[in-house]
């Protein structure tokens, strides 16, 4: 019987083999598992870590990237026999890895509990027959039946259904052109493509503003230490985006970013070109203008948990742009309070404030590869749906939600903030794939440990289906 080899790395170099174990960790610096003295492999280059019965790599945001079968990773990908891996200019082979299980459909299932709906009706063909009348005790002769008269030929409805028909057809076309009048949220699909290469190339995205002015402004007041194109890179990757209705060819749409509670407010012609934007707090837009706007995030003062916190002010922020262009697209017309002295001033010093805080945040989670919230995060999701049963207090639909996963769909989850308080550290994710979509981790110290506490995974969409 010959013997299966055991999953290790092969360098291509000098064949020297590497056994794979969980936590593995390669890089230039002394303390990896896997040492490689190359000036092109950063200090700690990549990790590696086993879930679901399948080896994960992650790449640590190395210098010169990690490729696998000659495509760069961006976070964790899953290693299969025969893979080929490149840590810089130093390449190894994947080697004795089993058939991993078959992977699940993608599915997100919402959070919260769909509708109960009334059983339907059963339709007229599916009625039982009627039950006729006993028959009674005694039968009298029935009596002679009347002459037959001649059948008169009744007219034709034909015309009738085909003129309704028609109706009918006229009033859906009519509906899907006013679409946008009626659903503030349909028909976005060129609002959606400018997100998506404004997360990639800001500057691209921006070109053909007629606003060249204003966006000057805010990149020097929002970006004070972080260069524009970064900033403006994250904010597109992890915002969310909804239309007030449509005034003739115009427009007002909001990208919103949950994290930093704070909002980009545009003007639009024909969903092409854009006119006029502002950045304004998400409590300017809940409160309408009440000052002060202060500079921290408005799900942070809530007392309340964090996760549900956040999508509740979400929901909120959005209800309240619906609400202030609903007939309106002009920003300054729909917001007046944002001309008013120096409240525009005031807003965009304190989206500054929570984008600094956001980012401080995130640097301080990844910026040491031994950073303990870093490290215990990236344990629990390497362990996939196997991690749940070690947050005791994971809410039922989380867990139900969390175990449907698909096991590639964990290493989707980004960092987006980190709190960290004495007793707890809460890490708040989102998934790459679909904004819409968080995840929430508290971990609680014992000692020098963090032990996970309590996972929740949630949705804006349902949190904003359940306000409304």
């Amino acid at each position: 019987m010959v013997s299966t080899p055991a999953p290790s790395l092969v360098l291509h170099s000098d064949g020297r083999r590497f056994p794979l174990v969980d936590g593995l960790s390669a890089g230039r610096g002394p303390d990896n598992g896997m040492l490689l003295e190359d000036s092109s492999v950063s200090t700690h280059h990549a990790v590696f870590h086993e879930a679901g019965g399948r080896w994960l790599v992650k790449d640590l945001n190395s210098t010169n990237g990690t490729k696998l079968n000659g495509i760069r990773i961006q976070g964790t990908a899953p290693l299969s026999e025969g893979d080929s891996l490149k840590f810089g200019a130093v390449e190894l082979r994947v080697e004795g890895l089993v058939a991993a299980p078959p992977l699940l459909a993608a599915a997100f299932p919402p959070p919260l509990p769909a509708p109960v709906r009334p059983p339907a009706l059963p339709v007229p063909s599916q009625l039982p027959p009627p039950i006729p009348p006993p028959l009674a005790p005694q039968m009298s002769p029935r009596p002679p039946l009347p002459a037959q008269r001649p059948r008169v030929k009744t007219k034709s409805h034909l015309g009738l259904w085909i003129a309704l028909g028609a109706c009918i057809l006229l009033l859906l076309s009519g509906a899907w052109f006013l679409r946008d009048s009626f659903m503030p949220g349909a028909g976005m699909k060129g609002l959606l493509a400018f997100r998506e290469q404004a997360g990639q190339d800001p500057r691209a995205a921006f070109a053909e503003a007629k606003a060249p002015g204003k966006l000057a402004d805010l990149n020097s007041v929002l970006w004070p230490t972080v260069d524009p194109e970064a900033g403006w890179t994250y904010f597109f990757r992890t915002c969310l985006v909804t239309g007030g209705a449509r005034d003739g060819n115009r427009q007002a749409v909001l990208f919103y970013h949950p994290w930093s509670d704070i909002g980009l407010v545009t003007q639009w012609e024909d969903q092409e070109r854009l006119r006029d934007m502002e950045m304004v707090p998400g409590e300017a837009l809940r409160k309408g203008g009440i000052a002060p706007y202060g500079g921290a995030m408005g799900w942070t003062r809530l007392q309340a948990y964090a996760p549900p916190a956040v999508g509740m002010v979400t929901a909120q922020t959005l209800k309240a742009f619906e609400k202030a262009f609903a007939t309106e697209s002009a920003v300054d017309k729909a917001l007046p309070w944002l001309g008013r002295g120096q409240a525009r001033e005031a807003c965009r010093m304190a989206c500054s404030l929570q984008f600094a805080q956001v980012v401080k945040s995130l640097v301080t989670f990844s910026a040491a590869y031994d950073q303990p919230a870093r490290m215990a995060f990236i344990r629990l999701l390497a362990q996939g749906s196997n991690g749940i049963g070690a947050a005791k207090d994971t809410p039922l639909d989380s867990a139900r939600a969390l175990r449907d996963l698909p096991s590639k769909a964990w290493s989707g989850f980004q960092p987006t903030a980190l709190v960290d308080t004495e007793a707890r550290v809460l890490v708040v994710a989102h998934h790459r794939e679909s904004p819409d979509l968080f995840l929430g981790v508290v971990f609680r110290r014992e000692g020098a440990e963090l032990v996970p506490e309590r996972m929740d995974l949630l949705s804006f969409k349902a949190c904003y289906g359940a306000l409304k």
